[in-house]
């Protein structure tokens, strides 16, 4: 009865994410939509070669301050101002070096441009690690609407921003503009929403440090291995491609940014009270990945077998390479989901230093496989490679968690099998109704696509749903959905 209210609680704050993510991708597709049209693939690109190095950096030193507190169910104001005062020295030694940096980079790339570019986003680094560790409490205490309002309402300051500089001047600078907006906005937010107001002490430094160097070292591996892909098409691509190859990403990486980060995000609160009680937390864990799995598995299907059409509706013709690209990077976002899912339960049990080991493992096999990919097929070479590397990655972070007996394959199948068939059903019936629409830029077909995408979650709700039932309503997944809408309508 504890698991299921437990449960719960997860799944309600993950909705609250989920709808924060939603909302905020929303505005992403609306400006992404607008942007195709007005910039070129050369200028994502750009802005991915100014944005490497700072966001590179930003992932490496995640020392994993605020997890720290999130994890520890009596940490004091002490270890809240600490860890602001560790933040906010690692956003400015960011920035300085950042700063620095920014004409290397452009002689990196070759791109005088950069320059300016790359000390916008060294300023927006500084005031990311400015912001109210207050926020934290969002999490901790339930509270994801909060969390919810404060995200919003940065990200479509942001949005705002970007899209008027875009419209009326045509230019990339619209990018690291809007970003610098957004963050301004949030940092205001976080002090005007929060009444706990962080000041400058290290007095527990070494109780947060204990953390959050091994996060530290987990951040700086898999900060590496996430943007290897990055650097080798920045490298060995042109900017064309590489903006090609990056917004193709970020639409295929919907699943695992816009479902699985936000179950995640929600679910280390709870599985940090249930440390000390292994089989409540396996039980709890096990819960939560077989929630974004179901949400997952049916929007990478949706994604690689209506790449055409969504890549004509987002982006428009200039971009009909991206088509290529997203049924690969689509599955590869489903191998992300069981690491961003395992990230917070090792954390939550203090195991920061697997997490570590994993990463390092990861960065050496994402370098191979995705080195060897591009050297000999190009970009589409390099996404197989990382496909690859994915795979293995699932198996290895897998065997880690059974080996730590928080997660049984039988009970994760059991919890599944319903939501793979419900899966299949809606991609064949998909795939058979979108031959007789095949996707031409016709502006019948900008009608046709979402209906596609409307009948896809028809089908596989409707197919979940049944099989739920024919199952003797077992529960899981379904249930909380069903219980959440029956609260909804009373």
């Amino acid at each position: 009865m504890q698991t299921t209210s437990f449960g719960q609680k997860i799944f309600a704050g993950s909705m609250w994410t989920v709808l924060m993510r939603w909302m905020s991708r929303l505005l992403g597709i609306i400006s992404m939509i607008i942007l195709a049209r007005i910039l070129v693939p050369e200028d994502y690109g750009l802005v991915a070669q100014a944005v490497l190095l700072s966001s590179f950096l930003e992932l490496m030193t995640q020392f994993g301050f605020f997890t720290a507190l999130l994890r520890d169910k009596d940490a004091n104001s002490d270890d809240y101002h600490t860890a602001f005062t560790l933040s906010l020295i690692r956003g400015l030694v960011l920035a300085v070096v950042v700063a620095a940096s920014a004409g290397l980079v452009a002689d990196f790339f070759d791109e005088p441009r950069l320059t300016d570019l790359v000390l916008v986003y060294a300023v927006v680094t500084f005031l990311n690690g400015t912001v109210n560790v207050g926020i934290v409490d969002f999490q901790k205490e339930f509270r994801f609407n909060e969390d919810f309002k404060l995200n919003i309402t940065s990200r479509f300051s942001g949005f705002l921003v970007t899209l008027m500089i875009a419209v009326i001047y045509e230019s990339y600078w619209a990018f690291p503009l809007g970003t610098l907006v957004a963050t301004l906005v949030k940092v205001f937010c976080s002090y005007h929403m929060v009444s706990f107001k962080p000041r400058i002490a290290l007095k527990n430094f070494y109780h947060i440090f204990n953390f959050s160097k091994w996060f530290f070292l987990f951040e700086a591996f898999n900060a590496a291995s996430n943007k290897v892909d990055t650097f080798l098409i920045g490298k060995f691509g042109s900017p064309a491609e590489l903006g090609i190859y990056t917004v193709s990403k970020e639409v295929a990486g919907l699943p695992t940014t816009e479902l699985a980060m936000p179950v995640a995000r929600a679910s280390l609160p709870v599985l940090a009270r249930h440390v000390d009680d292994l089989p409540e937390f396996g039980n709890l864990y096990t819960s939560v990945l077989i929630s974004v799995l179901v949400l997952a598995l049916p929007a990478v299907a949706g994604i690689s077998v209506l790449s055409e059409h969504l890549v004509l509706l987002l982006l428009g013709p200039r971009w009909s390479e991206a088509a290529t690209l997203l049924p690969i990077l689509a599955f590869i976002a489903v191998t992300k989901v069981s690491v961003a899912c395992a990230i917070p339960a090792l954390a939550a049990l203090g195991r920061a230093s697997l997490l570590s080991r994993y990463s390092v493992t990861m960065l050496i096999v994402k370098s191979l496989l995705m080195g060897a990919g591009i050297m000999y097929y190009g970009v589409i070479g390099l996404a197989w490679g990382a496909l690859a590397a994915g795979i293995l990655g699932v198996l290895m972070i897998h065997f880690i968690q059974r080996k730590l007996g928080i997660l049984s394959l039988g009970r994760l199948f059991a919890g599944l099998w319903r939501s793979i068939l419900a899966t299949a059903t809606m991609a064949a019936v998909v795939a058979s109704v979108k031959v007789n629409y095949p996707a031409d830029g016709t502006q019948a077909n900008m009608v046709i696509t979402p209906l596609l995408v409307m009948l896809g979650c028809s089908v596989y709700m409707v197919s979940l749903m049944l099989l739920w039932v024919l199952a003797k309503r077992p529960d899981g997944f379904e249930r909380n959905a069903f219980n959440l809408m029956k609260n909804m309508v009373k």
